[in-house]
């Protein structure tokens, strides 16, 4: 029994080695997991859990907004909340298979090779980051919000002072890093998962993130931040 524990165990603690490779070298870390059989069970779970943190965000967001309806109106906040939560939990799986599909596509023109599930696999990998920016994104709502009045005449101005606090503003530019960390994530998992080069899936990763990254930025200036 004894033996068993601590062969467990140390199966345990290597697979958490190997976890923390994805974020300090996800070249080799993908290149060893490149020999094993497709397994979506771990990049589900990274991808549920930032989609369960970003739920909770979004239900801050909308209960705060919601808060000084009127009593009739009660609720349609409390439906307004779980809207919003099962929103921000189906965005993160649809961003993991917006973002794999894109590159599966992308990596065509480079002679890519490889399955589709092959490239959700790794794709998904790369939320790992996402959930640092959930926390930190969840801990900023809960210090900002509470400080913040919300008017049902102006609905657009609790937006714009939300993002204009500078919490927020660090929050959105932790966002922007860790966006890239992904992206450096990414880029050796497409390597591997379709077996192109490094230049080729750099431009594979890059292109996209790089329009959204634009795009995100273009936004938080309009927002004044």
């Amino acid at each position: 029994m004894n033996r068993n524990l601590y062969t467990q165990r140390r199966t345990f603690d290597r697979e958490v080695i190997n976890m923390t490779n994805v974020l300090t070298n996800p070249d080799g870390f993908f290149s060893e997991l490149s020999a094993r059989d497709t397994n979506l069970k771990i990049p589900f779970a990274i991808v549920l859990v930032a989609a369960i943190i970003a739920a909770i965000s979004a239900a801050m967001m909308v209960s705060a907004m919601t808060s000084l309806l009127p009593e009739e109106a009660v609720p349609f906040a409390a439906i307004g909340a779980a809207a919003g939560a099962i929103g921000g939990l189906i965005m993160q799986f649809i961003l993991w298979l917006l973002y794999a599909g894109v590159f599966y596509v992308i990596s065509i023109f480079f002679g890519g090779e490889g399955s589709f599930k092959r490239c959700l696999e790794f794709t998904g990998y790369g939320f790992i980051p996402t959930i640092i920016g959930a926390v930190i994104g969840l801990a900023v709502m809960m210090t900002v919000l509470p400080t913040i009045e919300f008017s049902l005449e102006d609905p657009q101005l609790f937006q714009q002072t939300l993002m204009q606090n500078p919490l927020m503003q660090a929050s959105s530019i932790i966002g922007i890093l860790l966006t890239l960390w992904s992206a450096n994530i990414w880029i050796f998992g497409i390597k591997h998962a379709r077996n192109i080069s490094t230049k080729n899936a750099l431009i594979t990763v890059g292109v996209p993130v790089g329009l959204y990254l634009l795009y995100s930025i273009s936004m938080m200036y309009k927002m004044g931040i």
